[in-house]
Parts: structure tokens; sequence; C-alpha cells
């Protein structure tokens, strides 16, 4: 269950009558009142990094030692752009788990279908077909539009699979010719792959692709680099990102965006927040 709200807890009047400081407050109060400042901090960055932003911004935050959830316009959809190819990856991996699909499975090309120009290796060198395991590789690591492609083939095709998808994560449904995602619905993927990759092999090898990607920028910064698992999304002013980082205090940052200067606004969100983790977070010493 995720918090979403930090109350201090004093259970009667004449205990609260009694509280004149901090110094004071038993244990599980001060460490109560801490998070609530803590979190008022990151609410606040949260916020601020919307307000300022020159165009529409929504950021969720889940802290995943308490799985606090503190957002800004988390119910505002932005188009999906390549954020949708971790769920994707993750019913792929469900289907090997479930031993309907294996890795080492062939998958034919098919120019009708799977072609797409922008990102990714396999528009440069086009084989007859590829191993499901080189493929969901290709999907995260290189955002490989063709690699993407030709895993919705496995769901029935594209407009199929993203049916699936959204009735598999998010019980609704698609809007096959406009997907869209809340970031709050990025936080929520990326919870459960958090969550489950301790038990679940192939959950952990997508979040090592997402650590491998070769996009280094929007929550890969100068501060998280090597420490960020996570998948950009771009099209035309949608510039997103979604990813858990390895702070001493782990967090999942959510980022969509239409307007301006997308990319650095996520990577100054990101320092701001990565900062409060390292430095403020509330410890019980």
């Amino acid at each position: 269950m995720i918090r979403t709200d930090i109350q201090p807890s004093i259970s009667n009047a004449s205990e609260q009558a009694l509280v004149t400081d901090e110094s004071e407050m038993p244990v599980e109060d001060s460490k109560t009142t801490a998070e609530k400042k803590f979190y008022e901090q990151v609410q606040k960055a949260i916020d601020k990094a919307s307000a300022s932003f020159d165009g529409t911004m929504a950021i969720t935050y889940v802290d995943l030692t308490t799985e606090t959830q503190l957002s800004i316009n988390d119910e505002k959809e932005f188009y999906t752009a390549s954020t949708i190819k971790v769920p994707l990856a993750m019913m792929v991996a469900d289907k090997v788990n479930e031993g309907v699909l294996k890795w080492t499975d062939k998958i034919t090309y098919k120019e009708d279908t799977d072609y797409e120009e922008g990102t990714g290796r396999i528009l440069n060198d086009i084989q007859p077909s590829y191993t499901l395991q080189t493929l969901q590789e290709y999907n995260i690591t290189y955002s490989d539009n063709i690699a993407k492609n030709m895993l919705y083939g496995l769901f029935g095709g594209n407009d199929q699979a993203k049916r699936q998808l959204y009735r598999y994560f998010f019980n609704r449904e698609a809007d096959v010719e406009d997907t869209k995602f809340t970031s709050a619905d990025g936080a929520e993927i990326l919870l459960r792959l958090y969550e489950e990759k301790e038990t679940n092999k192939e959950y952990q090898k997508i979040y090592d692709y997402m650590k491998k990607t070769v996009f280094h920028e929007r929550l890969e910064t100068s501060l998280t680099t090597g420490k960020v698992a996570h998948k950009i999304g771009s099209y035309d002013n949608d510039i997103h990102d979604i990813g858990i980082l390895e702070s001493s205090h782990p967090f999942i940052l959510s980022v969509f965006t239409n307007g301006e200067n997308g990319k650095e606004a996520i990577s100054a969100i990101t320092d701001q927040l990565w900062k409060l983790q390292e430095e403020q977070y509330p410890t019980s010493n």
C-alpha cells in the first residue's frame, strides 16, 4: 500500500498538551515529524519545478523505503512515446515465465508491420529474424522501434498488444491510436518492476537493461550516472523519463512533459530530489 500522506501520531489530548518541542516528543512522533518535514520539502521541489516549466509537467515521486507517493498533475495524460516499452517488456517476461515463450525463439521480421524509423539498432542492419532475447534487450537498451513492433506481434499486433497491455497493468481500455500515460501510471509500472525483480529474474533483466541504456540524459545526470535504471520517451514536444534511482534511500521518479526544454527540466528536478534523498532524508539516529 502506497502512503500518500504522513500524519503525526498523538494518542490523546493530554499527551498532545505535554509535547512542547521536538526534544520532548516520543521517538515515533519525532520520527513522523521529521518525515513530514522531509516530504514537505520534496513536494515543494516538485510543485516549483512544474510551476516554472514552460509547458505542462507532471511528476510522481515514490520513496521506496516508506512507499510514500507525492505528485503534481498526476492525473494529466501524455502521449506515452517509448515509456510504453517497459510494460511491454514486462508482458513478454511474464509469458516467458509462464512457458508460453522462450528466449531462444526466433521471431521473423515482417516489413509491413514491423518497420519503423527512429531509435534503435535494427534499422541499420535488418535481418530476416531475431531471437526473442535480442528483441527484448534492444527494445529497452536501445529503445528500438522495430524490436518493439516485433514484440507487439507476439500479442496479435500493435492494436491488440496495446489493448492487452492496458488491461493487464491498469484494468482500463487503451486508445490504440493515441496511447497515453499519466506520471502515476509510470510510477505504478516501476513499483511493480522494483518489488518483483528480487524474485523474478526476468524482471531483473529488464531492470539491468534500463541501467545499460544508451540514453545518458534526463534522469541520468552527473549525480546519478551508474545509479539509475530508466526509460526515456520522446515525440515532438513530449519529453519523458521514468526511472528507479539508487540513492542511499532509493526512489522512483516519473516525469512527463510537453513543452520547451523538457530534457533540462527533468535533469534539474532529478538532481534536486537526489540531493534531498542523500542529504536531508530523515534517519532514526
